[in-house]
């Protein structure tokens, strides 16, 4: 039935009202008003699209995504819906769907800077670099000012290990759009990955705008602090981005307490506890509690504290380790790992990243990578890997004929506070890039970590460098070529080596 003139003119104004509601942020009245806009005309694109736009924003990526293809079903000549939609499958990570969505936009508007753009970008993502950076190429031939294509094509040439190559064309994007948010971050952490930290905290300050998702500003209402003395004034410091990078971060702590503030640490939930035993005088809560109420003088996203506290090398302390794992847990597993381990060495695994992001770049084949490791005597191998590992640990069993312990009694995805003193309970881990290594190197047990070339690279391990200045009691084994960890893993074997 088609709707009546009187319906239509309703329709479009409550449409109008929906797009102006959600440009202003009033996410729920853009949603109601979109709603009502299909009640009078059920197959409107128009307003699918857009509740696919407000479910994106609220975090509702599945459902974003359902909505705007629902739009591109029934008006397939839309390339911005297809763009749209691609936004959202990268949000996801879900990169041969990104991909698939930008090639739609393509086919709509071959002249699309930013189809192009997002093409090279999920192609990247697969790997496939080459075909990423003559994607991000045409991008630019289509707009030869459109920021993010630059931005883009840095981040191509620095998965590649092209760095100066990427550096240069981040300051273009940077020249072209100086609030280039992408780019400045970019910049920042390839000039934190060779211990520039006079260009590189600068720069990182704008992770907030490069990644808004990942970093995820609450709303407080203390003022920003700015390096005034805190004696006794308390400060709020909230966790970001993830479980690593807040246990890499929390080595700062130490610092405020030192200027005799009253902090208040704000951190993901699975750490309270074990932050709230290692800082006894700071007042550890969880971040996903509101934290708005809480009241302080000052605050702060916890890695800004290193603009402040890691100023160069000289800065970073050569501690023993600054986080502590409950004592009787952590002797209760150590003898029983040393009933199964004789008088081996007791070395834990981990062999895949559960990074969404980058995660398969740093992950590892326990069967088909492991085997110089693997094959060392004396040694008895534990697996402290997050979620299904029995496939695994049978293929390396059968490859190698390894033995490698497994705990069902830790779980450590949900209980992070026993993880740790599973960590603390080894000898000795080796580890691609992940949390437990980040753990280990907190509590000062010995870390071999194997770190990824490729788009799995992280500013925090540095550039093709044996040691990080965060952790004194962690060796690196950098990837020279990504995909292949090889000579990575000979060289951790090596070092390893029998009894």
């Amino acid at each position: 039935m088609i709707p009546s003139v009187e319906a239509q003119r309703i329709a479009r104004s409550l449409f109008n009202a929906a797009i102006a509601k959600y440009h202003a942020g009033d996410l729920d009245g853009a949603a109601e008003d979109s709603r009502q806009v299909l009640v009078i005309i059920p197959e409107n694109a128009g307003a699918f699209h857009l509740l696919g736009l407000v479910h994106h924003a609220q975090g509702r990526h599945d459902d974003a995504a359902d909505l705007i293809e629902r739009a591109m079903a029934r008006n397939p000549r839309v390339a911005e819906y297809a763009i749209d939609l691609a936004h959202v499958r990268a949000t996801q990570d879900r990169w041969v769907d990104c991909a698939a969505a930008c090639r739609i936009a393509i086919a709509l508007e071959p002249d699309s800077a930013v189809a192009h753009c997002s093409l090279g970008i999920a192609l990247m993502w697969q790997g496939r670099a080459n075909l990423a950076e003559e994607s991000i190429r045409k991008a630019i031939a289509c707009d030869a000012d459109y920021a993010p294509a630059w931005s883009a094509l840095g981040e191509v040439f620095y998965s590649q290990g092209r760095d100066g190559e990427a550096e240069s064309v981040w300051q273009k994007a940077i020249d072209r759009k100086p609030d280039a948010a992408a780019a400045h971050f970019n910049l920042a952490m390839s000039r934190l990955a060779v211990d520039d930290y006079e260009q590189g905290w600068p720069g990182f300050e704008w992770r907030a705008d490069a990644d808004p998702t990942r970093f995820n500003a609450p709303a407080l209402a203390a003022p920003r602090w700015q390096g005034e003395p805190l004696a006794g004034k308390s400060i709020l410091v909230w966790g970001e981005q993830g479980l690593g990078e807040q246990v890499l971060f929390a080595s700062l702590i130490p610092d405020l307490i030192a200027r005799e503030a009253q902090v208040i640490l704000a951190c993901e939930r699975r750490l309270v506890p074990l932050f709230a035993r290692s800082f006894p005088n700071v007042r550890v809560v969880a971040r996903e509690a509101p934290i708005f109420h809480v009241q302080a003088d000052f605050q702060i996203p916890i890695g800004s504290l290193a603009g402040f506290f890691r100023k160069n090398l000289l800065q970073f302390p050569s501690h023993k380790g600054y986080l502590r794992v409950d004592p009787g847990l952590a002797v209760e597993l150590r003898a029983r790992y040393r009933r199964l381990a004789g008088t081996a060495r007791m070395v834990g695994l981990v062999w895949r990243s559960s990074r969404r992001r980058g995660g398969a770049f740093k992950s590892t084949d326990l069967a088909e990578d492991w085997g110089p490791v693997l094959c060392q005597s004396g040694v008895a191998f534990f697996s402290l890997q997050h979620g299904p590992v029995y496939a695994a640990i049978g293929r390396a069993h059968i490859m190698h004929g390894s033995i490698i312990h497994h705990d069902d009694t830790i779980d450590s995805a949900a209980d992070v506070d026993s993880w740790a003193a599973q960590i603390a309970a080894m000898d000795t881990v080796i580890s691609v890039s992940s949390t437990a290594a980040h753990l280990a190197g907190a509590m000062n047990v010995p870390c071999r970590t194997l770190t990824a070339a490729g788009p799995g690279r992280l500013w925090y391990w540095g550039k093709q460098r044996p040691h990080t200045p965060w952790y004194p009691n962690m060796r690196l084994y950098p990837q020279s070529k990504s995909g292949d960890w090889s000579e990575a893993m000979t060289q951790a074997a090596v070092d390893l080596g029998p009894v």
